[in-house]
């Protein structure tokens, strides 16, 4: 692969990213590939040097905040999202039973952490980014408890979100989903309502 080809690649993979914040990515890997070739390795060999380009593109969304648009409209739609189940472990970690329309993928979740009873928000990631995170020490793993051991069941999938309490008080959370152009949220609240909820908490 070349500069051009690479950096084409990684640029189609930071879709998220505002153009401001994609630019100065590129700009950074554009001149850490040109530093390469001048310390002598071929464009092949720099390119490779950088490391799997998925893992580059995770690692870099990883690092850039993510909010919830306040011009989006999100629907409450327990149909399609939705928070089915919570409970505190033995071991004093929490566990929210998260259910996504099959073949959704993680990433394209937005989970918001909130640190009390009324939904105040600590801060806003992609589900995926919890999956095995050490700064939050969480982890997302399929819920085979549906369908005779299967985390499918009538066109849904169900995740098992286990983490630590992430404030004094607990853990809450609220989850947002665009799919085919179409705002849902899961917040607690009534049914096709276009206003947040509080959440889904669980307290001390």
């Amino acid at each position: 692969m070349k500069k051009e080809e690479y950096l084409n690649a990684l640029s189609e993979k930071l879709t998220d990213l505002s153009e401001t914040d994609k630019t100065e990515y590129l700009d950074y890997y554009s001149e850490l590939i040109d530093d390469k070739l001048d310390a002598g390795l071929t464009d092949e060999e720099a390119i490779d040097s950088l490391g799997d380009i998925e893992e580059t593109a995770d690692n870099i969304l990883k690092n850039i905040p993510v909010e919830i648009d306040p011009d989006i409209i999100y629907t409450e739609n327990h149909s399609v999202i939705d928070c089915t189940n919570r409970y505190k472990m033995d071991d004093g970690r929490y566990n929210f039973t998260i259910k996504v329309p099959s073949g959704t993928k993680l990433k394209d979740v937005l989970i918001e952490i909130t640190g009390d009873y009324n939904g105040t928000p600590l801060f806003c990631t992609n589900l995926s980014y919890l999956d095995a995170s050490k700064e939050y020490n969480s982890s997302v793993k399929p819920d085979y408890n549906y369908n005779g051991g299967s985390h499918s069941y009538n066109g849904s999938d169900y995740y098992e979100l286990i983490t630590e309490k992430m404030s004094e008080d607990g853990t809450g959370i609220r989850l947002y989903l665009t799919a085919d152009e179409k705002h849902f949220m899961a917040t607690d609240t009534a049914l096709k309502s276009t206003i947040k909820g509080n959440g889904y908490w669980l307290g001390e």
